[in-house]
């Protein structure tokens, strides 16, 4: 056998600035920083452990960064959001109409994410796709609800949908307060909330009605149980709290974000049955504990008492467990993919597997969070140090050697040891969670 055939079935080699070596194995060409002894010796045993080879994965979830760009000025949002739609980023048609292929078959979960789905052409034509050729797949999209027209109301309706809406305040008032002030935005998404409600409702699918987020902060904070009540009286039973503490940084907003989660402890302690009240911390905050204490002070009667209103909201409510059930069953007609319990009430973006008693985070088996330049994670909260295109083989992907990569091999070998190496501190992962009382816990 000649050395170059050789060299393209194996080789390794030094880059031009000699910090990293690049493997050449079959045509696919793997870029590593240099490693020490001890690294390689690492290096060697994950890469040969058959127990972490999982070949391509069955129960995928591709969440897809899709378009970079959004048709709402939210005052809060963080992301890199472009405003000149021909400066937008946008997932490549390759990937999506041919090099994903091999992974539709095996994916239970798509998830658009980053900019505003409804607002990008190709994002409704690529759903349909989905929704046609392979109808067993699970679609989640989170919305701002301006775009959210009929179009979308149908194809979320017929796909059986997870949707998110991010409404964010009570009225149009608050709305410009907290999220942009622009006059007939508000009664806009309102509007094409309560359209949506009616269809699925029509179509004898109320248990698919959305969840919906608020973010908190010092423009609002006061309006957080007027908008849990208004979701209950749309009978939404998932609801997500938003807390901005970096916009709440002085000792008088301290205390009143403190308020806020106290009342969000005290009506879980009555709700939890019937109502998901997912809290989302944005910056990690150091007293939860101590929260926690104060809010667990009164008694269930006491507290039944305080919230007599809200428990005459959801006195008809279904449990959040029969929720479940039903969902599962409609899907189930539809021959859709299955959704664990976890995944129906937190989303599409974190999985668990139970062990040992605790529930791991599987997001290393089977989760990819893919950037329309390449880049990728296991996890919207992880760094994206690698790049999709270093797997590119022939004009294809090689989802084999993706898989089953060094980053994905060593990160299973953690979680299986509860080694969160690297994740966000407050991950309800990390906590080694018990499967049980998983929505105890405050993720950021």
């Amino acid at each position: 056998m000649s050395k170059k055939l050789l060299e393209k079935i194996f080789s390794v080699k030094n880059d031009k600035d000699r910090k990293h070596k690049v493997v050449n194995m079959l045509g696919t060409k793997i870029k590593f920083k240099k490693l020490n002894i001890k690294e390689k010796i690492d290096y060697f045993k994950i890469m040969n452990d058959k127990s972490l080879y999982v070949g391509i994965p069955d129960d995928i979830t591709l969440q897809l960064c899709f378009n970079d760009n959004c048709n709402c000025n939210c005052k809060f949002c963080a992301a890199d959001i472009v405003k000149d739609y021909n400066q937008r980023s946008i997932m490549p048609d390759k990937w999506l109409y041919e090099d994903f292929l091999p992974l539709y078959p095996k994916t239970n979960h798509i998830v658009p994410t980053y900019g505003e789905i409804t607002v990008c052409k190709e994002g409704y034509d690529y759903l349909s796709f989905i929704n046609k050729n392979y109808p067993q797949i699970n679609i989640s999209i989170e919305t701002n609800g301006i775009s959210f027209t009929n179009k979308w109301i149908d194809l979320a309706t017929e796909n059986l949908m997870r949707v998110h809406f991010s409404i964010n305040a009570i009225n149009e008032e608050y709305f410009k307060k907290t999220v942009w002030e622009q006059d007939g935005i508000y009664p806009k998404i309102i509007n094409n909330l309560d359209n949506y409600i009616k269809k699925l409702d029509e179509k004898g699918l109320g248990a698919f009605r959305p969840c919906v987020s608020m973010v908190l902060n010092n423009t609002n904070y006061e309006t957080m149980l007027d908008f849990i009540k208004m979701s209950l009286n749309k009978q939404l039973q998932i609801i997500v709290l938003f807390f901005d503490t970096g916009l709440c940084l002085t000792e008088e907003n301290k205390k009143k974000i403190n308020d806020c989660f106290i009342t969000l402890l005290e009506l879980e302690r009555i709700l939890k049955d019937k109502v998901y009240l997912n809290f989302r911390l944005f910056v990690p905050i150091n007293n939860v504990k101590e929260l926690e204490e104060i809010a667990n002070r009164a008694s269930i009667e006491d507290l039944k008492q305080k919230y007599s209103d809200i428990l005459k909201i959801t006195e008809n409510f279904k449990t959040l467990k029969d929720l479940f059930y039903e969902r599962t069953e409609i899907r189930n007609k539809f021959e859709k993919k299955p959704y664990t319990y976890y995944e129906e009430l937190t989303g599409v973006c974190y999985h668990q597997v139970i062990g040992d008693k605790y529930s791991i985070c599987s997001n290393a088996n089977n989760h990819i969070r893919l950037y329309p330049n390449g880049n990728y994670s296991v996890c919207p909260w992880r760094t994206y140090d690698n790049n999709i295109k270093e797997f590119q083989k022939n004009n294809k992907i090689d989802w084999i050697s993706f898989f089953n990569s060094y980053y994905y091999r060593k990160l299973r070998k953690n979680f299986k040891k509860f080694c969160y190496e690297g994740c966000m501190i407050n991950c309800p992962a990390a906590e080694k969670i018990s499967e049980k009382n998983f929505n105890k816990k405050y993720s950021i």
